[in-house]
Parts: C-alpha cells; sequence; structure tokens
C-alpha cells in the first residue's frame, strides 16, 4: 500500500433485515473506522468494529489499539423497508466524495 495516498475500504452490512454501511480508511499505518446507518442501534457498532479491527490486524501492520472508531450521524430513514436503499446512496456518494471525506472524515462523528 502507498504511504502517501489513503486506502478506502467499503463494507456494507446485513444482519437482521437491516442494511448499514462501515468505511475503512488507512493513511500512513493510521487506521479509523465508521459505521453509518440509517437506523440507528439495528446493527451493535461495538461488534462491526471488532470484526472490522481484526480484519486489520490480520491483514496489515496496523495496530489494533491505535484504531480509531466512530458513528456517522445521518438522517434517519423513516420507514421500515428503505435501508438498502440508504446503504447504497451512501456507499455511491462515499465513492464519489472520497477525497472530501478525508478532510470530513471525522466531522458528525460520535461513539
Amino acid at each position: 500500500m502507498q504511504q502517501n495516498l489513503p486506502a478506502w475500504i467499503f463494507v456494507p452490512i446485513h444482519g437482521k433485515n437491516h442494511w448499514s454501511l462501515a468505511i475503512i480508511r488507512i493513511h500512513n499505518d493510521v487506521a479509523m473506522l465508521a459505521h453509518l446507518d440509517s437506523l440507528r442501534w439495528v446493527h451493535d457498532p461495538k461488534a462491526i468494529f471488532h470484526v472490522l479491527r481484526t480484519f486489520l490486524c490480520l491483514t496489515t501492520p496496523i495496530d489494533p489499539a491505535s484504531v480509531q472508531m466512530g458513528i456517522m450521524n445521518l438522517d434517519q430513514q423513516k420507514d421500515g423497508h428503505s435501508c438498502g436503499k440508504h446503504m447504497l446512496q451512501m456507499l455511491v456518494g462515499a465513492g464519489m466524495k472520497q477525497s472530501g471525506l478525508d478532510r470530513c472524515f471525522w466531522e458528525g462523528l460520535a461513539l
């Protein structure tokens, strides 16, 4: 992995009949994890972060203790069935704004 460019990994998550999105950002051996969910707390962010940190530990030289984590504050869906559409919109929007995400990745994050 080139040290001067951030790497982005987008991880769609499905469970409990719901979709959400996790984002991994790696830059200069520092990893940041974000969870984006249009129906907050259906998916357990701590469990998601545990799996993603384990993945990073097994596949990169990143120290798992140094991984930063946060939950992106989003507009919440108004119904019980549009989570897939919201997740795809987050994925497409994040992919199109990747350089913008680099600057504001932690704005609006709370854990």
